[in-house]
């Protein structure tokens, strides 16, 4: 084709649509719903998965760690790298330029100037920052020197926290404050818009704060590790050195490396991208996909009945020397269009839905990191130009080809009696067919996906989520660098608020905002276990003698903790009820003992004696968390749930700080005083986290509600194009058989039999695609159970027969109101009328 001859076919195509105007609309918006649900979709799977980050040296970036390899689930593997490891490994280790270690998301308690802040931050080796390849734009970056114990404290910090809390004052390097209860100097600010690992604002020298221990000190940090590949080096060769690494390491150090003996070397990206979060957003491109799939059949069967109307144009042009090849190139020039102006709408709805879904990720009270940007950029409109193409050519191609193909003398006869070919009938029902099998699957897993996350957000967690405050504290070393020097903070802490007359109750947790417990393997006196697997996991968490009071757990056996349950003394436990039945059944807990193990080595914790059994509360949050159930324990606040027994009282570094208020009283309210008190003991301590249990669990779970809405939206596009679908064929028909019913009404056919004609023709099309939808979800379900299972929450079956029964109900239903207005209007057509029509 020439270009004069595009162009030609363009206005030709141009006018034809703006002729038609009602097809043309609704073809445009049907397209538009489609593109824009693929683009909006690709941009969110862009923004986590693949666009990754802007640092110079990110291609060459990779986490390293050691797994254990018989501890795979759906979830991944257990993996650890101690500092010792880290620093083993790094003179000797091949592979990369540069490695560094990290804990990210991190407390960090900065005063400036007298103001006490908490902030996040990340502790690094030296060389993370040139491990990334970036340098700070005032000032200078870590130096070994700096990361040693006992040398001078020094941090990065952030261009934001630079602008807000220091004005972006350009004498900032150099300016002291107090970090973690320490002297410390700011040496110098990162680029606007650097953050890493999430959204941290300081960078500490690791070292510094957390010098390395042996690799059997319960206090032995084990970073996260990020390498800088050597140019040529593959992940696949760099991950069998760290092998070699690991399998040394474990035969050199069982007592703590032994179940780790495979290297792990992956794309520093899929760190922050597990399995099921990757799986999630992969899921929802493909229900976005069918969106566009049912989007492009309803045009394809539209394209279908105009291509009806059209043939007698189409024989003419063809007797006047037009080729096949021109009729069709003129028909797809005409989808093109559509599907153009389609797109054009469609991102520009996509536009408002990213920045919708953008600023909802941003509100959140724990927002994604700040490097996943959520944007329409070069790759998202290169996936919008696909799509457009895709429909043009789904949903024009056949049906330029069908109406292309008819002879001329063909077209008149079937044209005089105002019939379509037998062709055109099969395939525009076998379209609707189709939508109805796409929609089965895309709402059923929808509907899975819905009843999963609402199965979460109606969890009984057993206590008043809204009716206490809680806060958390971090005590650093600095102030407090001694376990003994913690307890008498928590000590007098904890006199403080009992003595106030705010509070009807008080408590001190472990458990990180009431949302994160700890769990780990637990082995009862008296059974055998064979090998590791045969250790049942359990919940913990360390508490102060008030927290069943303050939660509403009844006492069902023995006591609660006394303030001299020590573990010096007699190391015990409270468990729960279904702790208590899980391992003991009908028997009495009381006096039976356990012990813990850490989940990866063989170092056991102390014999524990139950001296009570307390009602069941939910200790594990609202998350699936794998090998767990609802049975735990609970150990005294001053007790270590894993782990020797130190030689003085384990006090917490951190912990979360709740507080009852009397009848009638919001927990709110509580603030004021709460900070007076800890004001009390220790003036330069910031609270942080300072909320109800409920906003806590609510936050947690706010990104689930996000996808939620995002899977109901899916649904609801289906089937809302599922039914057009519907509708159009059967108005279609109807319209070409207005003949046929005004000859069967006059020879005598009444409303009921004309009626039930129509309605089993799309009765027919219905149960067709109803049975194959839902034998092709169950096919797939039943080939992906154990995955699918395990991405549900609650116990939701994937399998469940009220999901399948309500999807066949709702698409019955919505397919035969859909098929019933066509049908009625096919009852009013005039005998007299139809046969005069040509």
């Amino acid at each position: 084709m020439t270009g004069e001859s595009i162009v030609r076919d363009v206005r030709i195509g141009a006018r034809v649509l703006l002729k038609e105007k009602s097809f043309c609309a609704l073809a445009i918006f049907v397209i538009a719903i489609g593109v824009c649900a693929v683009t909006t979709q690709f941009s969110i799977v862009n923004g986590i998965m693949l666009r990754g980050f802007s640092f110079p040296n990110a291609s060459r970036l990779a986490n390293v760690t050691f797994s254990d390899p018989s501890s795979a689930t759906a979830f991944g593997t257990n993996t650890q790298m101690l500092a010792m490891d880290l620093e083993e490994l790094r003179p000797e280790q091949q592979s990369f330029e540069l490695i560094a270690g990290y804990l990210g998301g991190s407390t960090v308690n900065m005063t400036v100037d007298g103001q006490p802040r908490r902030y996040t931050g990340a502790y690094t080796s030296e060389s993370f920052m040139r491990v990334l390849g970036v340098t700070p734009i005032l000032g200078r970056d870590v130096m070994a020197a700096d990361n040693t114990p006992g040398a001078e404290k020094v941090a990065l910090i952030g261009f934001g926290l630079w602008q807000r809390d220091f004005g972006g004052a350009p004498n900032v390097v150099g300016k002291d404050v107090r970090i973690n209860g320490k002297p410390a100097t700011i040496i110098g600010v990162m680029p606007k818009g650097f953050v890493f690992p999430a959204n941290e604002e300081l960078w500490i020298p690791i070292y510094n704060e957390f010098p390395v221990r042996p690799r059997n000190d319960p206090q032995a940090n084990a970073p996260a590790v990020v390498g800088l590949l050597k140019p040529g080096v593959t992940l696949e060769r760099a991950q069998a050195e760290m092998t070699g690494f690991a399998k040394r390491f474990a035969a050199a150090y069982p007592e703590t490396n032994k179940p780790f003996t495979d290297g792990q070397v992956r794309a520093l990206l899929d760190q922050f991208t597990g399995p099921q979060l990757r799986g999630t957003l992969l899921t929802m491109l493909a229900f976005c996909i069918g969106v566009l799939l049912i989007a492009c059949f309803n045009v394809m069967n539209m394209q279908f009945a105009r291509a009806t109307w059209r043939t007698k144009e189409l024989a003419v042009r063809s007797s006047l020397g037009a080729t096949r090849a021109r009729l069709v190139a003129q028909m797809l020039t005409e989808s093109l269009l559509l599907a153009g102006v389609g797109a054009a709408l469609g991102v520009g709805l996509a536009y408002l839905s990213v920045n919708w879904f953008a600023a909802a990720l941003q509100n959140l009270d724990n927002p994604p990191p700040a490097w996943m940007t959520f944007t329409l950029d070069l790759p998202a409109l290169t996936v919008t130009v696909l799509a457009t193409l895709m429909a043009a050519l789904v949903s024009g191609l056949l049906p330029a080809l069908a109406a292309s193909r008819a002879k001329t003398v063909t077209v008149l006869r079937e044209g005089s009696r105002g019939n379509t070919s037998r062709g055109f009938k099969i395939v525009t029902r076998g379209i609707v067919v189709t939508q109805i099998v796409v929609t089965c699957v895309l709402l059923i897993g929808s509907l899975l996906q819905l009843r999963s996350i609402l199965a979460q957000q109606q969890i009984d967690y057993g206590y008043d989520t809204t009716g206490m405050l809680s806060a958390r504290v971090g005590l650093m070393d600095g102030d407090y660098p001694t376990p003994a020097a913690r307890k008498q903070f928590w000590d007098r802490l904890l006199v403080e608020l009992d003595n106030s007359s705010q509070f009807e109750a008080v408590a001190f947790t472990s458990r990180m905002r009431m949302v994160f417990s700890g769990a780990g393997p637990v082995e009862i006196d008296g059974k055998v276990y064979k090998n590791r697997r045969d250790r049942t996991n359990a919940n913990f968490e360390q508490v102060t003698s008030g927290f069943f009071s303050l939660t509403g757990q009844r006492v069902l056996e023995g006591r609660a903790f006394a303030a001299d349950d020590l573990d010096s003394r007699q190391p015990v436990a409270v468990v729960n009820a279904a702790f208590a039945r899980k391992h003991f059944g009908n028997q009495s807990a009381l006096g039976r003992r356990f012990r813990t193990g850490d989940g990866s080595t063989p170092q056991f914790g102390p014999w524990r004696t139950i001296v009570g059994v307390v009602s069941t509360i939910r200790m594990q949050g609202p998350f699936n968390n794998p090998n767990v159930d609802d049975a735990g324990f609970y150990v005294p606040f001053y007790s270590l749930p894993f782990g020797p027994v130190p030689p003085q009282p384990a006090a917490s570094q951190f912990a979360t700080i709740l507080v009852k208020p009397h009848a009638g009283q919001q927990p709110e309210a509580l603030l004021a005083d709460l900070r007076r008190q800890v004001n009390k003991v220790d003036p330069n301590l910031p609270l942080y986290f300072v909320n109800t249990p409920r906003h806590n669990l609510d936050a947690a779970t706010a990104p689930v509600r996000i996808i939620a809405t995002m899977f109901t939206i899916f649904g609801a596009v289906a089937i809302v194009l599922a039914s057009v679908g519907i509708y159009g064929l059967m108005s279609f028909s109807v319209s070409q058989r207005t003949q046929e019913f005004g000859v069967r009404m006059a020879l005598g056919a009444d409303y009921r039999r004309v009626l039930g004609m129509v309605l089993k023709q799309g009765t027919r099309q219905l149960g067709t695609g109803l049975v194959i939808g839902l034998a092709l979800s169950l096919a797939i379900i039943v080939a992906g159970r154990d995955a699918i299972a395990t991405a549900l929450f609650g116990g939701v079956n994937p399998l469940d027969p009220l999901t399948f029964g309500f999807v066949f109900t709702l698409i019955a239903v919505v397919g035969l109101l859909a098929t019933l207005g066509p049908a009625r209007r096919a009852t009013r057509v005039d005998p007299v009328i139809a046969l005069r029509a040509e």
